[in-house]
């Protein structure tokens, strides 16, 4: 590891804190700054440490956590999320907590300066290792509280809240602060089914009329550029259409999706000319783990937008949607072929993710073999969670769940091996039901039921229209501390099944 000068560890106490700092730069700044990089965890966090003791205490902890989670110390899979933290990093967390709540003291007779939401980043990231996902969908939901009621101050330069203590931290980094919140809400919003914590409630203050980003480069001169403007160009669509359907009337609800899909009609293939060109000049840097990444997240989109537009001009038609998934089995099978070389690159190697060359997922090792990995970024569990449940080729979608299992992954609050659990069970009500077999959901869930004679499913044809799921996610209830599987068997209805053995995740007590 690389060392630093005694003047680097101000608040440091003992050894311990000393090596968690070093591990927090080496390994955990890297991993949360995603494929792209980002200068927010370093050089800023890691400078603000200095200044600040929540920041100091919190980055100690999660540096802890984080190490514990690497290096395979205590279960695998789920059940790591089941693993407390020790008492030297519950220690570092309830001190950076104690520390969010009064100032930090006085330098050069100076005030230190609080920063809104740096400790927030801590007390999440330790939730999502911990399994506590209550307090992390919690301490997301104060963060973006924080986030809107942040305002600049012109006359001294310096960002204000109405109960926090300044921040001379730069918009540069409170955006950077956003986006991370952004793509976390996002996330929650998804578990939750809480229609108030979805984007379009969110932190960014979108404008009315929607603006999509139609200048691109001719060739984009970085993978951060590249995944940025995607990004970009992604939540100008999800966002401001799920706002215009809030907000539009019912005679205009196609005129303005029509709108935004005309935009993305426009905009989409100047970003893939762009994308394209990159790629021709990047040469054996095609490799490169965050190319593979982007790569995945355009596949992605493409589908997503195509169901949309499907689905939109159906629902004005008052007509079934002729959209098939059937269509994209090619697209959803380069999908996994992408995120299986991106998991066992991360896997193998655990160096920051800009720069890793890839290797062949037919050689990845054994599950216990496998370093855990984690990061706050839009990495490949979702795309992989969405083939396993929408692509009903079996070959293609047991092998998303196959790469799901391989290695314990955690991106923001979604966990590897909890998508595939609920991949799996998503798979077996389609099947059980294409078989012509009754359905016993609580059996499923809980793996008690008696398995019945069915034919087994070879192709995607074989699963018909009418026993195929519209969707299939975790549901956390944070009002009863419950866990659910909610499946959709059509647009208009949901079942949440119960699924008990995963309440810890919700428990209030652990």
């Amino acid at each position: 590891m690389t060392t630093f000068s005694p003047s680097a560890f101000g608040f440091s106490e003992n050894d311990r804190e000393t090596r968690c700092f070093q591990y927090f730069y080496e390994r955990t700044a890297p991993a949360l700054a995603g494929y792209s990089g980002s200068i927010f965890w370093s050089p800023f966090v890691l400078q603000a440490s200095q200044r600040e003791k929540s920041i100091w205490h919190a980055m100690i902890a999660v540096g802890s956590l984080h190490e514990n989670f690497e290096n395979g110390q205590g279960p695998i899979g789920v059940d790591l999320l089941r693993h407390g933290q020790d008492a030297f990093t519950i220690h570092e967390y309830l001190i950076a907590i104690r520390s969010l709540l009064k100032p930090s003291g006085m330098t050069n007779n100076n005030p230190i300066y609080s920063t809104p939401d740096c400790g927030s980043f801590g007390n999440v990231t330790l939730d999502i290792l911990s399994g506590h996902y209550a307090s992390a969908v919690n301490h997301v939901r104060s963060g973006i509280k924080i986030l809107r009621e942040v305002y600049y101050d012109a006359r001294c330069g310096t960002f204000r809240h109405p109960y926090l203590l300044p921040s001379t931290v730069s918009n540069l980094e409170i955006e950077s602060i956003r986006k991370i919140f952004a793509y976390l809400h996002s996330q929650m919003a998804t578990l939750t089914r809480d229609e108030g914590n979805f984007p379009a409630h969110g932190p960014l203050q979108m404008p009315e009329v929607p603006c999509f980003p139609s200048e691109f480069p001719e060739s984009f001169i970085s993978i951060a550029e590249a995944g940025n403007s995607l990004d970009t160009l992604k939540g100008s669509y999800v966002i401001h259409c799920r706002n215009i359907m809030h907000s539009v009337s019912v005679g205009k609800t196609y005129e303005m999706p029509k709108y935004l899909f005309e935009q993305m009609r426009l905009s989409f293939p100047r970003w893939c000319a762009a994308f394209s060109h990159f790629e021709e000049s990047l040469g054996y840097s095609r490799e490169l783990l965050g190319f593979k990444l982007i790569k995945i997240h355009r596949l992605h989109f493409m589908i997503y937008y195509e169901y949309a537009k499907a689905s939109e001009l159906a629902l004005y038609k008052n007509e079934t949607s002729s959209f098939s998934w059937d269509e994209y089995n090619d697209i959803f099978a380069e999908i996994v072929s992408l995120a299986g070389l991106v998991i066992k690159t991360t896997s193998a190697t655990q160096m920051p993710l800009s720069g890793c060359a890839s290797g062949s997922f037919d050689s990845m090792k054994q599950d216990n073999e496998i370093q855990p990995s984690f990061c706050l970024d839009n990495g490949a569990l979702l795309p992989l969670y969405e083939v396993a449940t929408l692509c009903r080729d079996p070959i293609i979608r047991r092998k998303a769940v196959s790469i799901l299992r391989s290695a314990p992954r955690q991106e923001g609050v979604f966990n590897s091996h909890l998508l595939a659990m609920a991949a799996e069970k998503a798979i077996e009500i389609e099947e059980a039901a294409a078989s012509g077999n009754s359905l016993d959901y609580d059996s499923i869930i809980t793996g008690s039921k008696v398995e019945q004679e069915r034919n087994t499913i070879t192709k995607s044809s074989e699963v018909p229209d009418s026993v195929r799921l519209n969707y299939a996610f975790p549901k956390i209830d944070m009002v009863k501390k419950k866990i659910s599987l909610t499946i959709g068997p059509s647009a208009k209805k949901e079942i949440n099944i119960p699924w008990p053995d995963l309440n810890f995740l919700v428990e209030t007590a652990r």
